[in-house]
């Protein structure tokens, strides 16, 4: 232990006697500890850290789900009669809990508001294990029809509607058109859903034709259950694959196909970010792997400048082992400070990560965010790992020093000995080879980015403007009325100056279908569709464009033949180049709810129209298709506003609008058409920047790792160049010298880059739109900027080589 406080001593006083060295190694490994630990601190709140729950591990999600030609894999929620024999024949859960969403017009103190809230059953919260910040549960008696008037409102609700009153216990609120009693107030940050967060809870009550025998397929309960402890997912997915067959042979007609699904509540929520958060971790360790090769690079510089002290130590009986163990102590205490620093950087990345993050990802856990005892432990793993990594080369060179050279002084100089200077360029090539990856990568994506940038998204989304529109189910129970409501809000909103169409659009549901002219399919070979509602004039007020047939009109309402309008994709798809209009198609059920659904509908197709795509996967063709909102009421509709002017002028006006034909009415997520575009580019905009910053790292740790081998060898090599020249050599031949061997060592880590990156690039392929993983633009693109950069990393040192002074250098050695 003695020696080891020694060696610290020692490492600490060299250290400190190199600033120069020492700010630049600890600079560096600053930056490559803090992205890692940064990224690792977003893995760790969404992939590791258990959900906020009590034994979250034995949390999981149900649904039914099928393998479905056209569409994939398709995962719903389960109808009643079907989760009750789940309940009574399964022997793997303990709990059991349900929920379905719902909003409603809150009536608070004349300011009306619409609120998100969950209908659930009476185990909901006792599942999850989340107590009330104040008041009770829901009990059994209130989830049956008529006892459920009671609510439990969100800590958020509590704050802004009353004041955190303690005694908001009992009080009313009204939801729609009825009165709920106040029995519970969640907690602040109890967190389910991944959107928007929600506001009341209120009890699922069933009436008795959702219980009887005709809801079996209505697939619309969002189910959860908890294992009983010792039990395994996969023994629970045994006993529900049992089950769903038992339920397809006892009701083939709703169950036939369909499998039961068991998936941990974890990975249900964070499935889709798997892979994304595995590139970047893979990422920044390259931007670390750099940075260790930069920091090996100085210390090899560092020994061989300290080889006669290490030939003195020899020569006074020290051991190889004992110089390496100094060598690594010194690598080790640069190392730690790097980690000190990266934790650092790490503190205030990871507040601004997170408050991007949040923006993009709906995860429990994103709001926990932070530097937790796991990132503590994993940010000192790195430090000691990058400490050994980079310091274990340099110490053992170090210690083969050549005593009677060394001490005589006629040892051969740093530029000439060639183990360390091939090292130092091995070194070098490794941060040119893992630099052309990952920029080979950043370049990939972000021309993917550039090119979703210019997808035809089949609108114009400028001079338009968007709100929402919820129509509260006590007033506006029957078709008639959500006709009328929006029938007569879009004629008041096409009459304000300054207004060139307008129109209203809603998604119904994924359907089965087939071409009408086709026989029927076998089950679970149907085509899927997405079925609209839409007024007149919506694709007209989306800027859109018809390639075939008509809009429709006010003569398709109820009652008349049933028509819609189809797009580019679905015609293509089943049309194969020929005109559909005229043709029909089937509808044959509902992907979710087939209930409704009692035979095949037949409808006239009028028009074709090129995609509009409002998702975020803007990339994805869909077969959609359009019916008239006359004929398909929803009490839910976006309503779309082409501007003659500044779309946000109107803004006043067209809420004033609606207000006059229901002054109750709220008006929802009002913005302009051109934000809603902007924000769906956003989702892909934040893990691109981010892949952007690790690229542009890594080719500043690259350039600054040549740079630091071209100066060192310059210096080292001072007295070689004052005889060349004196021997009659020019000052642009030693420019040429200098910058030829930096090149050729960048030369050989661009080929050995691109040779990986080749292979590496099939892991993104997935992530990619129309750009190949070999596209050679891109490969031969961040060639050029490597060694262009490295070009100017050699030119500077290079420039000094050649104003060496031929008379003083003579006399450097």
């Amino acid at each position: 232990m003695g020696t080891l406080w020694q060696d610290i001593r020692y490492g600490i006083r060299m250290l400190v006697k190199n600033p120069g060295f020492t700010a630049i190694a600890l600079l560096t490994l600053t930056l490559g500890v803090g992205v890692n630990t940064s990224i690792f601190s977003l893995v760790n709140a969404i992939l590791i850290r258990p959900l906020p729950y009590p034994d979250s591990q034995e949390l999981v999600g149900l649904g039914q789900s099928r393998m479905q030609q056209g569409a994939g894999y398709i995962q719903t929620g389960v109808s009643l009669p079907n989760l009750k024999e789940i309940v009574q024949q399964n022997t793997v859960f303990q709990q059991v809990t349900y929920y379905r969403f719902h909003s409603y017009n809150l009536i608070e103190a004349n300011a009306p508001e619409r609120v998100l809230s969950f209908q659930v059953s009476a185990s909901f919260l006792p599942m999850f294990g989340v107590a009330p910040r104040l008041g009770r549960f829901f009990s059994e008696d209130e989830t049956i029809m008529g006892k459920d008037a009671v609510a439990i409102i969100s800590f958020g609700l509590w704050q802004r509607r009353f004041a955190n009153a303690d005694d908001v216990l009992g009080k009313s609120i009204l939801l729609d058109t009825r009165s709920y009693t106040i029995v519970g107030v969640m907690p602040r940050n109890f967190q389910f859903t991944w959107d928007a967060p929600v506001d009341v809870l209120v009890p699922l009550a069933f009436t008795n034709e959702e219980m009887g025998e005709s809801a079996r397929s209505s697939r619309d309960l969002e189910t959860l259950a908890r294992m009983k402890p010792g039990v395994t997912r996969d023994q629970a997915q045994t006993e529900m694959d049992t089950i769903a067959v038992r339920l397809a042979k006892e009701s083939p007609q709703a169950n036939n196909g369909w499998n039961i699904t068991v998936e941990p509540l974890h990975a249900a929520y964070h499935r889709h970010l798997v892979q994304p958060l595995l590139v970047m971790i893979g990422a920044v360790s390259f931007v670390l792997l750099i940075a260790c090769a930069n920091v090996a690079n100085l210390l090899l510089s560092r020994a061989t400048a300290r080889r006669r002290e290490v030939a003195i130590r020899l020569a006074m009986g020290a051991s190889r082992a004992r110089l390496i163990r100094q060598f690594l102590t010194e690598s080790l205490l640069l190392g730690l400070g790097g980690g000190v620093g990266g934790l650092l950087l790490a503190f205030w990345a990871s507040s601004l990560l997170k408050a991007e993050a949040v923006r993009f990802i709906g995860s429990p856990g994103l709001r926990e965010m932070g530097i937790d005892g796991r990132v503590l432990v994993y940010s000192l793993g790195i430090s000691i790992a990058t400490g050994i990594i980079f310091g274990l080369a340099p110490a053992w060179h170090a210690s083969k020093a050549d005593l009677n050279d060394t001490l005589k002084e006629t040892g051969l100089s740093v530029a000439t000995q060639a183990g360390p200077r091939r090292l130092r360029s091995g070194l070098v090539v490794v941060e040119m080879a893992l630099a052309i990856v990952l920029m080979a990568g950043a370049g990939l994506l972000m021309r993917t980015f550039v090119r979703i940038l210019g997808v035809d998204v089949g609108f114009n989304p400028n001079q338009a403007l968007t709100m929402w529109i919820t129509l509260p189910h006590y007033k506006y129970g029957s078709d008639t009325q959500q006709f009328g409501f929006f029938r007569d809000a879009l004629a008041r909103i096409r009459a304000l100056p300054g207004v060139a169409s307008a129109g209203s659009f809603n998604t119904i549901d994924e359907v089965f279908f087939t071409p009408a002219n086709q026989p029927r399919p076998s089950p679970g070979e149907e085509a899927t569709a997405t079925e609209h509602s839409a007024s007149p004039d919506y694709i007209r007020a989306m800027g859109g464009k018809f390639l075939a047939g008509r809009d429709f009109s006010d003569a398709d309402v109820a009652g008349s033949s049933p028509v819609a309008i189809i797009n580019q994709t679905l015609a293509r798809r089943y049309w194969h180049g020929a005109n559909p209009v005229g043709d029909h198609i089937a509808l044959l059920a509902k992907v979710y709810d087939t209930q409704d659904v009692a035979k095949t509908q037949s409808l006239e197709i009028i028009g074709v129209v090129a995609d509009i795509k409002m998702s975020e996967d803007v990339w994805k063709d869909y077969s959609e298709f359009y019916v008239p909102y006359s004929q398909h009421p929803t009490p839910g509709m976006s309503i779309f506003i082409r501007t003659q002017g500044a779309p946000t002028s109107l803004v006043p006006a067209a809420r004033e609008a609606v207000l006059a034909v229901d002054s109750a009415q709220p008006v929802q997520d009002v913005r302009t058409l051109a934000e809603l575009v902007s924000l769906n580019h956003d989702f892909l905009r934040f893990p691109m920047l981010l892949v952007w910053i690790f690229a542009v790292l890594a080719l500043l740790l690259s350039a600054i790792g040549i740079f630091g081998v071209m100066s060192y060898s310059v210096n080292q090599r001072t007295h070689e160049m004052a005889i060349r020249m004196a021997l009659g050599a020019e000052r642009r031949d030693i420019l040429k010298l200098m910058i030829s061997e930096g090149l050729g060592i960048t030369l050989i880590g661009v080929a050995v880059g691109v040779g990986v990156a080749l292979g590496v690039s099939r892991l993104i392929s997935s992530y990619l739109y129309g750009v190949s993983a070999y596209d050679p633009v891109t490969f031969i693109g961040v060639a050029v900027v490597l060694l262009t950069v490295a070009l100017f990393a050699c030119y500077l040192p290079a420039r000094r080589a050649a104003k060496t002074d031929p008379m003083v250098a003579l006399r450097y050695e």
